[in-house]
C-alpha cells in the first residue's frame, strides 16, 4: 500500500501539551505556468528508469525496511536512510553496496529514529534523529564527528546541506505566550547552534486547546524545500488550491515568486481505500517512543504540488501532485518554464514513489510499497 502524501505524523508531548501534525532582489511574478497537458507551449521530455536498487529477499545489504530519504552524495554515490535499520547505506552509481553509516542505539554515532539526512559541504553527512532529538555529524568517510542538540520541541525533521557550510532545516517552533502556545512551521539556516542564522519561510500553526490541556492540529501548514548548488533556497507550499513556489538567495532575500490558483482535485476511491502510512513519535518529559499505523484518508483533496528539487544546472523541478502519474514542471531561476517531464513508466496515484532531484541526478523510492522497498535511478532523456 502507498503512503500518498509522503509525510510524517509527529506527536510531540511536552509536559501536559500534545501537538499533532498531519497532512498530506524584488519579487518577480512569473507568467502563469503552462498546463501539464499543453505540449504546444513547451517540450515534454522523458525521465527513464535506468536501474533499481533493492531486493525482496537475499543479501541484507539490498533488503530495505522503511526508506525515509534517498539522495546523491558529494561524489555522486547514492545514500539511503533506512529508519528500520537505523543506518544509512551507501551505493555506487551502478548500485553496488559500498558501506553503511551509523547503527541502532543511543550512543555516539548511533540512531534511535533517524528521519532525514543532509549532504554537507565537503561531503560530510548530517542525520536528524527525531527520538534522540539531535543532529549527528559524520565526515566524508562516515566517521562520527559530533552532535548538535538542544532543539525544542524536536530537531529539524527535514534537512539539506548548504554549499557554504551549515544546513537548511524545516522545524516546528513553539513559544508560550501567557497561557497559550504559539506555534509555527519554519524553514531556517543553521550552522553551529540551535539558533537560526537565517529564516526563509514561516507559517503560523493554529492550535486547538479544547481537549483539556491537549493542543492539537489536524491539518496544518505544509511545504517542501530544496537547496540549489550555489545555495539558493526554494520553497513549494503544499496546498490543494494553490501552485506556489518561492526562491530565496542564501542570505534570505526573496527573488522569485510563482503563484497560481488551482481547482481542487479529489482523491480517487483507490486512494481513499488505500489510506496513508503514519509515523508517530511520542516525546513525554524527555522520553520518546515511535510507531507506525495506517490511517484513513479523511481529507478528500490532493495537493497541487508534491515536491520540489534543483538539479546541477540550476533548474527547478516542481512535481505535480494533482496528476495520477508523476509530472514535473521545470523552471529556470527567472521563473521561465523550460519543459515538462514525465516518467517512462506509468505509476498510479497509489503506487507513485517519492522523488529526490539534486545535483547528482534523479532518484525515487517508495516508503510504503505494494511489493518491497526499492530505489529507482532515473535519467533525463534530453532532445
Amino acid at each position: 500500500m502507498q503512503n500518498r502524501y509522503k509525510l510524517i505524523t509527529v506527536f510531540a508531548v511536552l509536559v501536559s501539551i500534545v501537538t499533532v501534525i498531519s497532512g498530506c532582489g524584488t519579487d518577480a511574478e512569473s507568467e502563469t505556468p503552462a498546463d501539464v497537458t499543453d505540449s504546444a507551449i513547451v517540450d515534454t521530455l522523458i525521465i527513464a528508469i535506468t536501474d533499481t536498487i533493492g531486493v525482496d529477499m537475499g543479501d541484507s545489504c539490498y533488503v530495505f525496511g522503511m526508506l525515509m530519504e534517498v539522495a546523491h552524495g558529494a561524489g555522486g554515490d547514492i545514500i539511503a536512510l533506512d529508519m528500520n535499520k537505523s543506518c544509512l547505506s551507501v551505493y555506487s552509481l551502478e548500485g553496488e553496496f559500498i558501506g553503511s553509516i551509523g547503527s541502532p542505539g543511543p550512543g555516539p554515532g548511533e540512531f534511535l529514529i533517524p528521519v532525514d539526512f543532509a549532504v554537507m559541504a565537503g561531503g560530510g553527512i548530517a542525520v536528524s534523529d527525531a527520538v534522540a532529538r539531535n543532529i549527528s555529524f559524520f565526515d566524508a568517510e562516515g566517521t562520527f564527528q559530533g552532535i548538535l542538540d538542544g532543539f525544542f520541541p524536536t530537531p529539524p525533521m527535514s534537512i539539506e546541506g548548504c554549499p557554504d557550510g551549515g544546513f537548511i532545516g524545516q522545524s516546528m517552533s513553539m513559544v508560550m505566550t501567557g497561557e497559550t502556545m504559539d506555534a509555527s512551521l519554519r524553514l531556517c539556516k543553521y550552522t553551529d547552534s540551535t539558533e537560526a542564522d537565517v529564516t526563509y519561510f514561516s507559517e503560523p500553526m493554529e492550535m486547538d486547546f479544547s481537549g483539556g490541556g491537549q493542543a492539537s492540529l489536524q491539518r496544518g501548514p505544509e511545504f517542501d524545500f530544496a537547496v540549489g548548488p550555489e545555495g539558493s533556497v526554494f520553497v513549494a507550499e503544499l496546498s490543494d488550491t494553490l501552485f506556489s513556489v518561492s526562491g530565496f538567495s542564501p542570505d534570505g532575500e526573496q527573488f522569485l515568486t510563482l503563484r497560481e490558483e488551482r481547482e481542487r482535485t479529489p482523491l480517487t476511491q483507490e486512494e481513499i481505500d488505500a489510506g496513508s502510512l503514519s509515523l508517530s513519535i511520542m516525546i513525554i518529559n524527555g522520553e520518546a517512543s515511535a510507531g507506525t499505523d495506517r490511517v484513513e484518508n479523511t481529507y478528500p483533496w490532493r495537493n497541487v504540488i508534491a515536491s520540489i528539487g534543483v538539479d546541477s544546472e540550476k533548474r527547478i523541478w516542481v512535481e505535480m501532485a494533482c496528476t495520477d502519474t508523476p509530472v514535473f514542471r521545470v523552471y529556470d531561476y527567472s521563473g521561465d518554464l523550460l519543459f515538462v517531464a514525465v516518467t517512462d513508466v506509468e505509476f498510479t496515484a497509489v503506487t507513485r514513489p517519492a522523488f529526490r532531484i539534486d545535483s547528482g541526478g534523479i532518484l525515487a523510492w517508495d516508503r510504503d510499497p505494494m511489493d518491497y522497498p526499492k530505489i529507482y535511478n532515473f535519467q533525463l532523456m534530453e532532445n
